[in-house]
């Protein structure tokens, strides 16, 4: 069986139904735990973990390297996860957190805006006006997240296998609708399919380890595993005619960051430069 990723717009059932598939499949269904987790595991709030995971700037206008180390401890922790078996996940941008899984089934869950104001209004007591007003606060801070991180409009249906609107069907009927697509041929187990999630834990635990070390975390980089082997590309901002000297030294650092990873066996590297004037 595949894992799940449940992306949902505020106030649209989402959560219910990913307990629901949790009782029809019997495997587990995670969200908020995993936040919970990293935000235990660096000694910080779940506050302060969100505060920065929100952040739009950091060095040369780009993510800070907090939000990197979190980001990568997010997907280490669901690498991991993926490792043990199947599991659901309705939480924060599974299908790009869990991207290199096999087999992913990437549900998006919509509902117009007038019918998932109803449900908060309904549900904190407040005013319909109030209850539009936060709902769509919310849709844009998570929109707004997604399109500086990932560079993609959060609910774009190219993003997702299958997208629900939950305002025209009970819970009980999309739960069936997502059973029934995991049942097809797409979604069914391959023989390789462990090799690879076992792919995907090393280049998830390679990228957390040169996100927290300090000659590597300010670095743009893009990793992938293959039985060991990792690759390594990205670019870097360079000065002057000394920029080939600048990439070297982050390719060294690198190699020798990513050399310490267990299971590594092997490192490729291949950096490219942008050059910025001198003053």
């Amino acid at each position: 069986m595949t894992v799940i990723t449940i992306s949902r717009f505020t106030g649209s059932g989402g959560e219910k139904l990913a307990s629901r598939l949790s009782e029809e499949l019997s495997i587990p269904a995670v969200s908020r735990e995993v936040i919970t987790q990293v935000a235990n595991q660096f000694g910080i709030t779940e506050a302060a973990l969100w505060q920065q995971l929100e952040k739009t700037k950091g060095f040369f206008g780009g993510p800070s390297p907090e939000r990197h180390l979190y980001l990568a401890a997010l997907q280490l922790a669901l690498a991991r996860k993926a490792r043990e078996g199947p599991f659901i996940y309705h939480g924060l941008a599974g299908h790009f957190l869990l991207k290199g899984v096999p087999q992913v089934l990437k549900v998006g869950i919509v509902a117009p805006l007038e019918y998932r104001a109803k449900k908060l209004m309904e549900q904190k007591n407040i005013s319909f006006e109030e209850a539009v007003r936060s709902t769509q606060r919310w849709d844009e801070r998570r929109s707004r997240w997604v399109r500086f991180l990932y560079n993609v409009e959060w609910l774009d249906p190219s993003l997702y296998d299958l997208v629900i609107n939950i305002a025209n069907l009970s819970v009980e009927s999309a739960c069936q609708v997502i059973t029934c697509a995991l049942r097809q041929e797409e979604f069914k187990e391959l023989p390789e399919a462990q090799g690879r999630i076992e792919d995907f834990v090393l280049a998830s635990n390679v990228k957390f380890v040169l996100a927290a070390d300090e000659r590597t975390k300010h670095l743009e980089l893009e990793i992938g595993a293959e039985k060991g082997v990792i690759r390594i590309t990205g670019r870097i901002l360079t000065s002057g005619m000394f920029s080939w000297r600048g990439k070297e030294s982050a390719a060294g650092d690198l190699y020798e960051v990513t050399k310490r990873v267990p299971g590594v066996q092997k490192v490729l590297v291949s950096l490219e430069g942008d050059a910025i004037p001198l003053e």
